[in-house]
Parts: structure tokens; C-alpha cells; sequence
């Protein structure tokens, strides 16, 4: 106790002029002194920090450049096809030449051209199908059952046999738009299923409960308050709807059911592709594999990593 009081005699002691009374600030003791957050400032913050984005970026936008002007208006067979039709890659002939002594490089651009169009074609349309249905799905309790046998039925009869019905339905001419279609019957099935179970998980959370009872419209919740949530999802299962496409692209073109011809004037990297396995060309020369498979898995390489690096972003646990 004693020392305690002589503490308190040596606390007197101290000179009042070393201090300065401010006083209270109730407006500052208020404010939160942190720098603002904005959650799409920190994605691309994060993403463009990321050298595997960057790089994907800039060499898909290439070729997409290249895809978009080379081979515009042109054909790649020559006026006289040289006497021996095959020949290896050389300055004259970037990519050598094929069976039929077409130019390599501006086939090979041309089926780029082709199957990128119908890439983004059928991914937007699953992405887009399956965002939908999924939430409705999700949400509406009183429609899971139908949605759970629509899906049971789809899913008991193999795509590709699926396919090829809706293919000789429509007078079995497999048109881009035929195909399109036959391959959207399905394709929304995975994403769905994802985004519904998703949904289901945090349908019920407070600030959902809250929305309803403050009278929220469903469609502004979902919009509004789910969607963001489960964002990373929809876009780390949406990477792989790209590759999808151009192996789907290559099937459809190993059956004949491509949407372009076997003509040397119109090519996609799947009819590319069918074209080489019918022959034996390849093992003489193997530069005609090897360049489409280069082609193919170089592309839905670089669209998944752009994909999975802007996923992984979106994911709020990840920032600051």
C-alpha cells in the first residue's frame, strides 16, 4: 500500500507542460482510419501480380490475332502442287506442307479461326445455361424434382449417341448451329448441378433470411446476394468448358460429324486432326501430328490457366 501511495507522490511530480490536452474528438474516434477496399480493385490487383495470367493472356491474344488475319480470302493449296505433296517445315513453308500439298501455316490458322469461333460459341452458351438453370435450380425448392429427372433422363442416354439423334432429326447435316445445339442439351448439365448445390448451402444463411423478410425480390437475391458468393466456383468450373469445347470439336470431326467439310479451303483443328489419324503420313512425317497436338493442348492450356488464376482471385478469402 505504501508503495503504491509513493508511486502516486512521484506521479504528481511530473511536469504538466510536457503534455498537451487535446481534448475529445468524437467525429474521429468514429471514422475508420483504413484505406478504402474495393473487392474488384484487389482481383485485378491480384491478377495482373501474376506472371502465369500475364503470360497466358498475352500469347491468347496473339493468337488470336494471328487466327483472325491469316488465311482471310485465301486457300492453302498452292496453284501447282509440287510432285511430292508432303514436305517438313523449312523458311519457305513455316509448318512444311500437308498431304495435299497445302501450306501447313495457313491451315493450321484457318482451323484455329474455326474452332475458336465454335469454342466461345458452345462455352457461352453452357456458362450461360448453366448459371440459370443452376440458380433456379438451387433456389426454388419446389422445382428440384424436376430438374432432378430432367437431368436423371438426359444424362441415361450417352451424349455423342444424344447428339447424333439431333443431328439425323434435323436431315443429318451437321451445321455449326445444329451442333450447337445438339451439344447445349447437355453441356449445362455439370455447371448446374455445381451452382445448385452451392446455392444450397448458403440459401439459408442470415443475410439471406433477412432479404426475404425485408420483402427482396428471389431474382435480386440470387443476383445480388448468392451469385458473388459462389463467383470462384462458377469461374474455376467454367475454365475447363473451353478445352471441353475443342476435344469435343476433334470427336465430332473423328465421326464425321464436323461442322465444316473435308475440303481443302475450310478446316478446323479437330477435322485437322481426323484428317492425319485416317492416314499413315504422320509417321513419315511426324511434323503433321505434332503441330496440331501442339495446336490443341497449347490453346486449352492457356485458356485454363487464365481461367484458374482470375478464379483463384475472386475467391474473398485470398484478399488483403
Amino acid at each position: 500500500m505504501e508503495q503504491n501511495l509513493y508511486s502516486l507522490e512521484e506521479m504528481q511530480q511530473i511536469n504538466p507542460k510536457l503534455f498537451k490536452l487535446i481534448g475529445s474528438k468524437f467525429e474521429e474516434a468514429e471514422r475508420i482510419n483504413n484505406k478504402p477496399y474495393s473487392y474488384w480493385k484487389s482481383v485485378f490487383t491480384r491478377v495482373l501480380k501474376s506472371k502465369t495470367f500475364l503470360i497466358s493472356i498475352i500469347l491468347l491474344v496473339i493468337v488470336i490475332i494471328m487466327a483472325s488475319s491469316i488465311g482471310i480470302g485465301q486457300e492453302p493449296v498452292p496453284v501447282n502442287p509440287p510432285s511430292i505433296n508432303i514436305e517438313a517445315p523449312s523458311l519457305e513453308h513455316l509448318f512444311g506442307l500437308g498431304r495435299f500439298g497445302e501450306d501447313l501455316w495457313t491451315k493450321m490458322w484457318i482451323g484455329t479461326r474455326t474452332t475458336l469461333i465454335f469454342t466461345f460459341i458452345v462455352a457461352l452458351v453452357q456458362i450461360a445455361l448453366g448459371i440459370v438453370i443452376g440458380s433456379i435450380w438451387g433456389y426454388y425448392r419446389k422445382l428440384d424434382i424436376t430438374f432432378i429427372e430432367v437431368t436423371r433422363f438426359l444424362t441415361l442416354i450417352p451424349s455423342l449417341i444424344l447428339w447424333l439423334i439431333v443431328i439425323f432429326l434435323f436431315g443429318g447435316i451437321s451445321t455449326l448451329p445444329i451442333i450447337i445445339f445438339a451439344i447445349s442439351l447437355t453441356s449445362w448439365i455439370e455447371l448446374s448441378s455445381i451452382i445448385r448445390v452451392q446455392i444450397i448451402i448458403i440459401r439459408n444463411a442470415e443475410y439471406n433470411i433477412a432479404s426475404r423478410v425485408l420483402g427482396t425480390p428471389n431474382h435480386k437475391i440470387i443476383k445480388k446476394n448468392i451469385l458473388p458468393k459462389i463467383l470462384p466456383i462458377i469461374i474455376q468450373t467454367s475454365t475447363f468448358a473451353i478445352p471441353t469445347a475443342i476435344g469435343l470439336d476433334s470427336l465430332l470431326a473423328y465421326y464425321n460429324f464436323g461442322f465444316v467439310t473435308n475440303s481443302l479451303d475450310q478446316a478446323s483443328l479437330g477435322s485437322i486432326l481426323n484428317e492425319l489419324l485416317l492416314g499413315s503420313d504422320w509417321e513419315v512425317y511426324p511434323h503433321l501430328l505434332i503441330i496440331p497436338v501442339i495446336f490443341v493442348g497449347g490453346i486449352s492450356l492457356l485458356f485454363f490457366l487464365a481461367g484458374k488464376v482470375f478464379a483463384d482471385s475472386l475467391d474473398p478469402k485470398t484478399h488483403r
